[in-house]
């Protein structure tokens, strides 16, 4: 198949990208400058001109490529804040998608993530597992409980985010015109890649140990980025329309992640056990400002979220908090995917991560 793949340049794009051609599909990147389509050729990818957050530019690469199938890895929502607007742009970008596949019944794989499911629970463990058939979005009392002491501002800021998350998806599977798939990845790991633990490492670095949000009984399921790609691989090829995959392996809790790199920066098995301001990076100033406005009803809280600007950490800071627990059970029943990677503990600690860190 002649496969066009949005984020061919990011992280996990450029892994399905690479999996696509091992498997002998014509692949097309899509490309936003020259420099970006010279490192596409450089790979044996073909490049199309065109920007994943300008739908005109997005519908004639894909129309100009005459392509079977559409994967879309990249995110504005994932890439410029996590927050109800940015992912709004992303449904954007899906109607733009399917409007230039034309009802032809061709594929569209659609990237989400596993933060729709994503619980606070104050660092210890949240019992529930989630299928691929799970209702969404989550309501308020399951994602921040009372006990989770989260402040109303980031749990508006949460639930309208993964609201407008599963919206996108709403749309990707609706669509009777063409073969909408929708891929939730958990906690990626492999190749010394990925947001969550490159950043792990960094506020690791930082503190002179790995941190968790109090006791780090967090759990998060994870998957190799090998292991995704063979999946999205799986997907385009043979997932009937409307299919939810979800792309995990197993759980780890983040008190481990966080020995491992203490580990593998010399800090030993000590790990720090941080507040929920402190993992969010938030400075004295935005901490009072959280404390004065707790008692705000949530419609305050939600234009004054959106009024002040996040600081840099605070989207790493709070998925690197949530309980995300998936089951893959359907998924690798539907399309036959067999994952084979559980070693991110030892891949943090003597593996890509650490010789990235050597």
């Amino acid at each position: 198949m002649k496969i066009l793949v949005t984020g061919a340049t990011g992280y996990i794009g450029g892994a399905v990208a690479n999996a696509l051609l091992a498997r002998g599909h014509d692949v097309v990147g899509l490309a936003r400058s020259e420099q970006s389509a010279a490192k596409l050729r450089q790979r044996g990818l073909s490049p199309v001109t065109g920007d994943f957050g300008d739908s005109s530019s997005l519908a004639n690469a894909i129309a100009t490529s005459d392509v079977d199938a559409v994967v879309s890895t990249a995110s504005v929502g994932a890439s410029q804040g996590d927050d109800a607007d940015t992912f709004a742009r992303d449904r954007v970008a899906v109607h733009a998608m399917q409007r230039a596949l034309g009802g032809s019944g061709k594929a569209l794989v659609f990237t989400s993530g596993s933060a729709v499911f994503g619980s606070f629970n104050g660092g210890d463990v949240t019992p529930e597992v989630y299928a691929e058939d799970a209702a969404l979005p989550l309501p308020s009392a399951v994602f921040a409980p009372p006990s989770a002491r989260v402040h109303p501002m980031l749990a508006t800021g949460l639930g309208d985010a993964m609201a407008s998350r599963v919206e996108t998806e709403n749309v990707v599977l609706a669509d009777l015109g063409v073969r909408g798939i929708v891929v939730r990845p958990g906690l990626v790991y492999g190749h010394g890649g990925s947001l969550d633990v490159p950043a792990a490492i960094a506020m690791a670095r930082a503190n002179g140990c790995g941190v968790h949000l109090g006791a780090g009984a967090t759990q998060q399921s994870y998957v190799h980025i090998d292991d995704l790609a063979e999946l999205y691989c799986l997907a385009v090829e043979h997932a009937p329309r409307g299919a939810i995959l979800h792309g995990v392996v197993d759980d780890v809790s983040l008190r481990d992640v966080a020995a491992a790199i203490s580990r593998m920066i010399g800090a030993g098995d000590r790990t720090a056990s941080f507040t929920l301001e402190q993992m969010l990076g938030l400075n004295a100033v935005a901490r009072l400002g959280l404390t004065l406005t707790k008692r705000l009803p949530s419609s305050v809280n939600r234009r004054l979220g959106r009024a002040f600007p996040a600081p840099p950490s605070l989207g790493t800071g709070i998925s690197l908090c949530l309980n995300k627990r998936l089951s893959s059970d359907k998924t690798r029943d539907l399309v036959q995917w067999s994952p084979r990677r559980t070693d991110i503990l030892e891949d943090v600690e003597f593996g890509s991560y650490a010789r990235l860190s050597a």
